[in-house]
């Protein structure tokens, strides 16, 4: 069967949710100066987990606002087919806006072509599709990531400071994780000359293997001075990792999850680097519906919503926040109405050039 022809019985099969906005936080939205509400907008995520949750929220925190009709879906597991099937679902259905994880990006070139051909437009959030196709990404550039991780282990452990820090990458081979490994390490060379970073090691997607690779890692590497991570499972064993040893060591990782912002604000981890998605997904859908609800081109670029440094000053605001999240969306948009207003007071001058994400 063509991969981007899957029936609606697959799509059944593989779980993903369609589904009509009610409304989660719309009470706690802010007021935009514009009116969508003859405009659809939907988000496709490429499963379904509390970090695409918040991706989808975002996006239905800013349909909400100007008071359109939202649309949601992607697969409860990861199944490319059956997120394409989906997104394929909200074009039938008349969407005008679509926001979409383009996982994996070259996958995404035939669907997203043909939306674009039938009136749709199309933008990105956490894995961006190839540039020619979509209108925006928007999302931290993944080798910035690495470089606000890197950073904050220079300013723990001083920039004398001389041995070997420890990294393991939960995906090897994926060119977004690698991005910011590479980003890493070239910070880490550039203000640690006498450190040598090892690794990134194979430490495994799975929550239990990944525990299991990093101990095997530690093992085999006991006297770093840091051991790192670029996932958000990485945390939590490399919590449990330090309290079992009892090492004197930094912790850290690219990637929020409760565990891990408890590991911080009990100060065994230093910091965890996240991704703003929420941001991500109310930047993108915005941006798309207030420029077609003006009768303006939507701008072709990529907006850097930078990556949120997680560490002990500012632990307790973010759990609070991620914990707000069941409550809807209104507190979560009132944590980033800041920055949401610098880059709406001049969407144009937000908008960087796909070159710029694309470099390291």
């Amino acid at each position: 069967m063509n991969a981007f022809s899957v029936s609606r019985t697959a799509i059944g099969a593989a779980a993903f949710a369609l589904a009509a906005a009610v409304g989660s936080g719309a009470a706690d939205a802010q007021s935009v100066d514009f009116d969508c509400s003859d405009l659809t907008g939907a988000s496709v995520v490429h499963f379904q987990g509390p970090y695409t949750q918040q991706l989808a929220m975002g996006a239905e925190a800013a349909v909400d606002e100007c008071g359109g009709t939202y649309r949601s879906g992607g697969p409860a597991a990861f199944d490319a087919s059956a997120q394409v099937a989906a997104f394929q679902d909200m074009v039938l259905a008349g969407a005008d806006a679509i926001v979409v994880v383009a996982f994996p990006s070259e996958f995404w070139i035939r669907p997203i072509d043909e939306a674009v051909e039938k009136g749709v437009v199309v933008s990105t959030f956490d894995v961006e599709a190839p540039a020619s196709l979509m209108s925006l990404h928007t999302a931290p550039k993944q080798s910035d990531q690495g470089v606000v991780m890197a950073d904050a282990i220079v300013d723990a452990i001083g920039a004398d400071a001389s041995g070997t820090i420890v990294t393991g990458i939960c995906l090897p081979g994926l060119a977004l994780i690698e991005a910011r490994v590479t980003g890493f390490k070239n910070r880490i060379a550039e203000r640690l000359p006498d450190v040598e970073v090892l690794g990134a090691f194979d430490v495994k997607f799975d929550q239990t293997q990944n525990f299991s690779a990093w101990r095997s890692v530690y093992d085999a590497n006991p006297d770093a001075l840091a051991y790192v991570g670029f996932c958000e499972n990485d945390l939590p064993s490399l919590v449990r990792l330090k309290e079992s040893t009892g090492g004197d060591f930094e912790i850290a990782s690219i990637g929020i999850n409760p565990d891990g912002l408890d590991g911080i604000k009990r100060g065994i981890a230093l910091a965890a680097v996240g991704q703003r998605p929420f941001m991500q997904g109310y930047v993108a859908m915005r941006a798309m519906l207030q420029s077609l609800a003006e009768g303006n081109d939507v701008p072709r670029g990529w907006i850097d919503v930078r990556p949120e440094l997680v560490a002990s000053d500012n632990v307790e605001a973010v759990t609070a926040r991620e914990e707000s999240v069941s409550d809807g969306y209104g507190p979560t948009r009132e944590f980033y109405s800041e920055q949401i207003d610098e880059i709406f007071s001049d969407l144009d001058g937000s908008v960087q050039s796909f070159a710029d994400l694309l470099s390291q």
